[in-house]
């Protein structure tokens, strides 16, 4: 059995979010404090600091367990992941696509059951890329094809 791992983007947007409210709660913290202000002012300061500690928090947590795992073996595949839990045989494939931007891989059983399999880094992910080559093989190798070169 093969496991790939499909991971999400990084959260540029949460990660600047984070930095600006983290520096600017800091800075107001700090010059609340050092110019005597009114002791809320300072509150204001480090209530917006540990919002952007929460934030910067929630997307490396994000990171960690938005992952989708891929298991492919010669009998099937299985998908799990955050709110995913599909298995399939691949004799139960009756077509197996890959979109136009190639980010996306989609497994028909019949004429109404699909599976979809997007990659959130795009085309250009090598796992992405390792997965389809393998579920190609895979898939072959399930119908009893083989190369005769």
């Amino acid at each position: 059995m093969k496991t790939y791992t499909l991971r999400p983007r990084l959260p540029l947007r949460a990660f600047v979010v984070a930095a600006a409210l983290s520096l600017v709660g800091a800075l107001v913290a700090v010059m609340g404090s050092a110019q005597g202000w009114h002791v809320a002012v300072s509150i204001i300061g480090l209530v917006l600091l540990g919002l952007g500690v929460l934030l910067a928090a929630g997307a490396l947590l994000s990171l960690r367990t938005m992952r989708t795992l891929v298991d492919v073996d010669d009998d099937g595949y299985h998908i799990h992941g955050p709110g995913v839990d599909k298995h399939g045989q691949w004799s139960d494939v009756t077509r197996a696509a890959l979109a136009d931007d190639g980010a996306r891989l989609v497994f028909s059983h019949g004429e109404v059951q699909r599976t979809h399999l997007w990659s959130p880094l795009g085309a250009a992910d090598p796992d992405f890329k390792a997965l389809v080559d393998d579920v190609v093989t895979r898939l072959d190798k399930s119908r009893g094809y083989r190369n005769i070169v």
